[in-house]
């Protein structure tokens, strides 16, 4: 839930983060997240006028000054500075700061502004500075909490599906059947059933003709057919004759040799893939049976059921 009420952006050009524990910057008054909170770090525009009368302690990285009142100079406030634990000479003054007795719980940092505090995180009940306030940067325990909570709910989203929706029985794969040779004498029987049965152009010649049975695409509504070609034609020209007797869309002259629209002939039952530029009379034979069908509506299982079928 956003809290918007909380915390102030960064006025550095840039920046504009959101903090919670926003620092007004003492010499330009503006008010700057963790990390541009120090006038070197945004480019303060009163920060060339007192350089000479400041430093920054590279312990706790807050800016030192040397009082008026005590012969001392810069080096020697910043020495005792820290001999002090980072309590004294501490710019600008204010006799209103307490003297803040927690340190980070990170082992090793002595970060803490005297001036703000520490801060506090509700996640692991500990107090950390400035730059480890965020849970990320101390290892707090309540990331992994959220990681179980997260996993938990995750695991009880996929239970509530599982329950709500039951898995659907697999769907038979349509097994595609040639025709196969009932004659038991050679095929002629066959053969002369089919010659008398087959369609084909009258202009090919009886001792050229060559008989097969043709079964079309899943898209196409046509049956299993007899048919007769030329068996000098090659099988590239078949399969544009079989693609218009079966009336389905051919473009394969516009199309990619993966394409998965392209259309192929396969002879059956295993579904060998034959080459267009052979001739008829080597790739098949009488009574043989070719199936047309798109490159991708014939996977390798459903070969594998055809040939089951035929087994």
């Amino acid at each position: 839930m956003e809290l918007p009420q909380i915390g102030k952006n960064c006025q550095l050009e840039g920046c504009n983060s959101l903090d919670f524990l926003p620092v007004a910057c003492p010499l330009c008054y503006q008010t700057f997240c963790g990390d541009h909170r120090l006038p070197s770090n945004h480019k303060c525009s009163k920060w060339s006028q007192v350089t000479k009368d400041l430093l920054q302690c590279d312990d706790c990285q807050q800016l030192i000054q040397a009082p008026n009142d005590v012969k001392l100079g810069l080096e020697q406030a910043l020495e005792q500075h820290k001999k002090s634990k980072c309590q004294l000479y501490l710019y600008p003054p204010s006799s209103t700061i307490k003297k803040v007795d927690r340190q980070c719980t990170v082992k090793g940092c002595q970060g803490i502004d005297p001036r703000i505090g520490p801060v506090h995180c509700n996640g692991c009940n500990q107090d950390f500075c400035l730059g480890h306030r965020h849970p990320a940067s101390h290892s707090c325990q309540s990331l992994d909490m959220d990681e179980q909570r997260k996993m938990e709910r995750r695991l009880a989203a996929q239970e509530k599906v599982a329950k709500t929706f039951a898995p659907q029985p697999a769907k038979k794969r349509k097994v595609i059947k040639s025709v196969p040779v009932k004659s038991k004498h050679g095929g002629m029987v066959e053969l002369m059933k089919i010659k008398s049965q087959a369609k084909g152009s009258p202009s090919v010649p009886a001792a050229s003709r060559i008989y097969v049975y043709v079964q079309g695409p899943k898209e196409s509504k046509v049956d299993s057919q007899s048919v007769y070609f030329d068996k000098k034609n090659s099988v590239g020209k078949a399969l544009d004759l079989i693609a218009d007797l079966c009336k389905v869309n051919n473009k394969n002259n516009t199309l990619s040799s993966s394409d998965p629209e392209r259309l192929e002939l396969y002879k059956c039952p295993d579904m060998t893939v034959l080459d267009k530029s052979d001739s008829l009379e080597k790739a098949l034979k009488n009574l043989d049976t070719v199936l047309l069908e798109r490159q991708g509506a014939v996977s390798m299982e459903e070969v594998d059921d055809q040939e089951q079928a035929y087994q």
